[in-house]
């Protein structure tokens, strides 16, 4: 009799310790899985203000980027690297191609800014790929894919993709969960799974068709600045009635 209680106290024992321990290991897997997911708050990017990136200028672009460069006579490009593809005769480029992060200043007569991951540059036309922004007077064209693409000529824009037009409220508004407005494909690396960015991602017919728009603009410029503004021919004048003369209405009285 007493063996069976020692047996059935032991017994108890064994259990209350397994209890105990099974307690004690699932409070310790909380307490890492808390700890682990602090850390990835901790270490996710915070949102990048999208008001304040369109508000730099090109002097300011560059202290955030690794390479920065000016493409007379119109354009200055930061970005995380810029490759030189041709030149000119005196060295100057007449090409190049930039990734990561990249900033580039557009000084037209109406002034404009992009941001984007991947830039293909030439003396005419301008290429942007991966969820481009850009900005130009009081409106801002935003891509809503990483296939999106900004094709200027000159400063005629066409955009091939999904994307959106905003107004400067809309931009402050945002949709991040703290209130600010987000531009996280500016800080994200381009797409790897995305062929190498060529003039080849603008059809033909769009290049042909901003050309064209392009050389008008440029000969009705020219043709404003030889000849001066068209001015209309002045209307002629209205017909009136021929008045009766005073000595014709005495002349009618006797």
């Amino acid at each position: 009799m007493k063996l069976w209680s020692l047996l059935t106290l032991t017994t108890c024992l064994l259990v209350l310790v397994a209890q105990s321990g099974c307690t004690g290991v699932k409070k310790t897997g909380e307490a890492k899985k808390d700890e682990k997911t602090a850390e990835t708050q901790t270490d996710a990017a915070p949102p990048v203000d999208v008001s304040f990136l369109l508000s730099m200028d090109y002097n300011e672009a560059r202290t955030l980027s690794a390479t920065s460069m000016e493409f007379p006579p119109f354009y200055k490009v930061a970005a995380d690297t810029i490759e030189v593809t041709k030149t000119n005769a005196d060295g100057t480029p007449r090409r190049l191609r930039a990734k990561g992060r990249v900033f580039i200043e557009m000084n037209y007569l109406e002034p404009a800014k992009a941001l984007c991951q991947e830039l293909l540059l030439s003396e005419d036309e301008v290429i942007l790929r991966g969820k481009p922004v850009l900005q130009r007077g009081s409106s801002t064209v935003e891509g809503a894919d990483d296939y999106t693409v900004f094709y200027m000529f000159g400063s005629k824009l066409r955009v091939i993709g999904m994307h959106r037009l905003v107004n400067p409220g809309q931009l402050m508004a945002g949709t991040d969960a703290s209130g600010l407005p987000t531009l996280g494909a500016w800080t994200d690396s381009p797409n790897p799974l995305l062929p190498p960015l060529t003039e080849s991602a603008v059809p033909a017919q769009v290049r042909a068709e901003l050309q064209r728009a392009a050389e008008a603009e440029m000969l009705h410029q020219k043709t404003r600045a030889e000849f001066g503004p068209a001015t209309p021919e002045p209307p002629p004048p209205a017909p009136t009635k021929n008045e009766e003369k005073p000595s014709d209405k005495k002349k009618a009285k006797s």
